[in-house]
């Protein structure tokens, strides 16, 4: 009776585990595949690069993707779309430096003040006498990605240097001169100097022609004329 009962309990057991398998087939087939190009959508999607070659393998596909920093081969599920793997299977070189300053020249007609190479991409900063340029390259290939153009401010006149100002004393000769010029005449040669703290001036005494006496006060230093007196 035991025996039987095991027997009886073993097969609905092995029944009941018949019924879930094929209820996850039935599930799993009542799905359509995804197709190629919806695959290769969702891997540049996702990752970036290009597809080079895509092929369904049974209940997945293969994909071989193509980026700056390499070449990889996918395997995704081609019910769900899951990524199952992603495996790098070759790296890209970049164009060396110096072939690419010569590249970045040729285009712009100078050499980049800047060049940096940051995962497969080069950013190069080039500037001439109106406008800074800032550029980026695809290490691998040498194509130009992006390209922004920056215009200077246009430089101002020069700056106008200020004439120093006169600081030597004039002799008394000179405030002289430069009183008979002011009132024509006969200048007396006792000509007094006063000094003041803005340079002092000099007292000019000079006769006209009709026997009248000024008394002009000169600035020492500038030569400007301060004042003006008549002797009665």
């Amino acid at each position: 009776m035991d025996n039987r009962k095991w027997l009886w309990l073993a097969a609905i057991g092995a029944a009941a585990l018949t019924v879930v398998i094929v209820a996850i087939m039935a599930l799993r087939g009542s799905g359509e595949a995804m197709a190629a190009v919806d695959v290769e959508m969702k891997l540049t999607g996702m990752y970036g690069g290009e597809i080079l070659n895509i092929e369904q393998d049974g209940d997945v596909y293969r994909a071989t993707l193509k980026r700056n920093d390499g070449v990889f081969e996918a395997v995704v599920d081609s019910d769900g779309g899951a990524i199952i793997s992603m495996e790098r299977t070759e790296s890209v070189d970049p164009i060396p430096e110096a072939d690419m300053k010569a590249k970045i020249a040729e285009q712009y007609g100078s050499e980049p003040i800047a060049l940096e190479l940051r995962d497969n991409i080069y950013s190069a900063t080039v500037e001439d006498e109106t406008q800074t340029t800032e550029a980026e390259y695809d290490a691998v290939t040498g194509e130009q990605i992006k390209e922004s153009v920056t215009e200077k401010e246009p430089a101002g006149p020069p700056a106008q240097e200020e004439t120093p100002k006169q600081s030597v004393r004039l002799t008394p000769s000179e405030a002289g001169d430069i009183a008979v010029k002011e009132i024509p005449g006969k200048v007396d040669d006792d000509i007094d100097f006063e000094d003041t703290e803005d340079g002092g001036y000099y007292m000019v005494q000079v006769e006209t022609a009709d026997d009248r006496e000024a008394d002009i006060q000169i600035h020492a230093i500038t030569g400007e004329i301060l004042t003006i007196s008549w002797d009665d």
